[in-house]
């Protein structure tokens, strides 16, 4: 019975973590299109925290796979 939810709660968070990938790639799309259309001063720090955030969403899906 444990085996089973063991299963379940993995391939949940697996599921949920790729879903977190897609949304931090539509951010950085996002942001990155927004800084062409408007322009700031904070635009680079912008660009640089969506990445990173791209990377801890890529190292948080590369977890839950295992590798």
């Amino acid at each position: 019975m444990e085996g089973y939810f063991f299963i379940f709660t993995k391939g949940f968070f697996i599921l949920s973590s790729i879903l977190y990938l897609v949304f931090a790639l539509i951010v950085v799309k996002q942001v990155t299109s927004m800084s062409k259309s408007v322009t700031d001063k904070f635009n680079p720090i912008l660009v640089i925290f969506s990445y990173l955030h791209l990377g801890f969403s890529i190292f948080l899906t590369l977890t839950m796979f295992g590798l």
